[in-house]
């Protein structure tokens, strides 16, 4: 082995074994190569009560000069337990290395106690195995003082019964909080499989640590020097942390674990040497907040975080730089960070409250959390979205943060939906406020609903949400407008107009658009960066209808996504009244005008006309730029105009 020194204060766990050599183990887990995680951990020797510390000057030799040590070795207050099998195959003497042991022996179980060092060893074998090679190995074991190992008796594994049979008694060998240890190479068919499977589920259930897994390669020798392999499979076993982690998120949405999993990586990247810029801490705590955000219903939290995902779209050096680190240190994320952004970007925005355009992402949240059957959270976000809504219609959103502002807000909803309304809003007013009420109180009312009536009647409250932001109604909720303000009678007497387009960094062709087509309802699809100028837009043209905004991923080259796309369009434009749609061609990138273009395959039963336009300005491109909010004019492509 080579020389390796501790860092100056650092105290570290320090285990002596048989022969000589010995191990460093800080914050109870071996550590193999080099010191790790230091600070401040007791160093214990030579039996019980033997302390004392590692100074940067002391290099492994000079700590075996400086510590006495008796006997086997050190009282780590550990509780490992090694897992190991035998088969009844006529195992060979052979030389089993790697950069930190020698061993000659038959019996790679040998070798593996001598690596781990456990308190238990458990020998799991068939009654043929044991006759052939029990005794022979537990005197090797036991000559080399290593602790009386303990048998495991099993089945050969032939059937699903004996399968399941190995699986009970090594649950039941195994004791909640242990350390286990795994060497798989004289096991028999999928004994091992099965066994480590177990131990695995056991991780979960019990809290095992699964700290080591072990092979000795005797098939891959060098047959002249007799040497043979010994392969560290260890790290795989963080997998299964990555599991569960994956499964979280696929699942539930939730990132906390992932986010774990990437901060312990840029630590272990950290530990091992590299001190160059790493981003999987950053990136890990970022989507870990994001998480806890949405768990807790904090919406403009969400929207001010997951605008700090927007440094990782693809293309950016912050995006280059975390997809090394991913590969070097945390590769079962690779295949999952696009997903991680697909789902939460589309959150992204200030904490501003005042932003109409905050609304539509709190409806993404709310969309969100129905999919993934976050109720509670569904709910309160839906209804305090109406009363924001319903302020901002009312020109008063910038109060909304008043608890007077939104109770006056609730009282006159309240008002209306008593008096039968049928439009979206009092349909949706009607049940909204009662079901959030019933799931809040946990049942404790006469006539709860059961939880399949919740989770349905939640699903129908989105589509009855999604179908009132879509209607162009503005206006304060007083006598007079609640008889005039009948969005059925608007979707019976007269075709609405709908006008989809994307939008680029340039605004002059959505602002000729909307200024032509002057739509009730206007859908944009555009990128994130983009999506920041759509408010100035609106307000220059005097729009104050209803609108939808898509925003794609990368709108450069996310061609393989339209089919995605086209369904969220079919999406936004399913549940309007009949309509006339104006597909505008012009603006945006060639990607979002490609997704565009495509649009007629997607359309609902409600469309009854399509009229493909283009806008145009024919001024310098510099006066363009100067002064975007001139209007241009729109050339009807194919169609007609109404």
């Amino acid at each position: 082995m080579g020389e390796e020194k501790a860092s100056t204060g650092d105290a570290i766990k320090v285990q002596l074994y048989y022969g000589g050599e010995y191990r460093l183990v800080c914050g109870g887990k071996i550590q193999r190569r080099r010191l790790e995680i230091l600070k401040v951990l007791d160093v214990q020797l030579g039996g019980r009560g033997a302390y004392a510390e590692l100074h940067k000057s002391w290099s492994k030799e000079e700590l075996c000069k400086k510590v006495r040590v008796t006997g086997w070795g050190c009282d780590l207050g550990l509780k490992k337990t090694l897992v190991t099998f035998i088969g009844t195959n006529d195992y060979k003497e052979t030389i089993y290395q790697n950069s930190e042991i020698s061993i000659k022996t038959k019996y790679f179980p040998v070798v593996a106690a001598l690596f781990a060092f456990p308190e238990r060893i458990l020998v799991a074998q068939t009654p043929e195995a044991s006759a052939k090679h029990w005794e022979s190995l537990r005197g090797e074991l036991l000559e080399r003082g290593l602790p009386e190992p303990e048998e495991l008796p099993i089945f050969s594994g032939e059937t699903t019964a004996e399968l399941w049979e190995i699986f009970r008694r090594i649950v039941a060998a195994v004791e909640k909080g242990d350390e286990v240890v795994f060497d798989i190479t004289h096991a028999f068919r999928t004994i091992p499989l099965i066994s480590f499977l177990s131990v695995a589920y056991l991780k979960f259930v019990r809290g095992i640590d699964i700290t080591g897994l072990y092979y000795g390669a005797y098939e891959a020798r060098d047959i002249e020097k007799n040497i043979s392999p010994v392969f560290d499979l260890t790290g795989f076993c963080e997998l299964l942390d990555w599991i569960v982690g994956v499964n979280a998120f696929v699942k539930y949405g939730g990132a906390q674990e992932l986010g774990t999993l990437l901060q312990r990586a840029q630590k272990v990247k950290k530990l091992s040497g590299d001190t160059g810029p790493c981003e999987l801490n950053n990136f890990g705590q970022l989507i870990s907040d994001i998480s806890d955000a949405l768990l807790t219903v904090r919406p403009f939290e969400v929207l001010e975080k997951t605008a700090k995902l927007e440094k990782y779209r693809a293309g950016t050096g912050s995006r280059h730089q975390l997809e090394n680190d991913i590969k070097n240190w945390a590769p079962p994320f690779g295949m999952l960070l696009d997903q991680l952004l697909n789902d939460f970007l589309p959150f992204s925005g200030d904490g501003d409250h005042i932003k109409e355009s905050n609304l539509y992402r709190q409806l993404d949240m709310i969309r969100w959390y129905v999919k993934r059957q976050y109720i509670p959270q569904a709910l309160s976000l839906m209804r305090e979205l109406v009363v924001s809504e319903q302020l901002r219609r009312e020109g008063g959103l910038a109060g909304g943060l008043k608890i007077k502002v939104r109770e006056e807000v609730s009282g006159r909803l309240n008002s209306r939906y008593r008096k039968g309304d049928k439009t979206a809003l009092g349909r949706l007013w009607s049940r909204l406020p009662d079901l959030r009420n019933d799931v809040d109180h946990a049942g404790w009312r006469e006539g709860s609903r059961s939880a399949k009536t919740i989770l349905r009647q939640t699903k129908e409250c989105l589509e009855i949400l999604e179908e009132y932001l879509r209607y162009p109604a503005k206006g304060p909720l007083d006598e007079e407008n609640m008889e005039s303000e009948n969005l059925q009678s608007h979707s019976e007497n007269r075709e609405l107009k709908v006008l989809i387009s994307a939008l680029g960094m340039s605004p002059g062709l959505l602002y000729t658009a909307i200024k032509k087509v002057e739509p009730g309802f206007l859908l944009v699809l555009t990128s994130q960066e983009a999506a920041t100028s759509l408010e100035e837009i609106l307000v220059q043209a005097g729009y104050t209808g209803r609108y939808d905004v898509i925003i794609v991923a990368d709108p450069h080259t996310g061609f393989d996504r339209v089919p995605e796309m086209l369904a969220e369009v079919k999406q936004c434009l399913t549940g309007l009244p009949r309509h006339h749609l104006y597909i505008n061609l012009t603006g945006g990138t060639t990607c979002l005008q490609y997704i565009i273009s495509h649009v007629g395959k997607v359309l609902p039963d409600t469309c009854t006309a399509v009229t493909t336009v283009a806008m145009i300005d024919r001024r310098p491109a510099a006066e363009q730029r100067a002064n975007p909010y001139v209007p241009g004019e729109m050339v009807v492509v194919e169609g007609v105009e109404s």
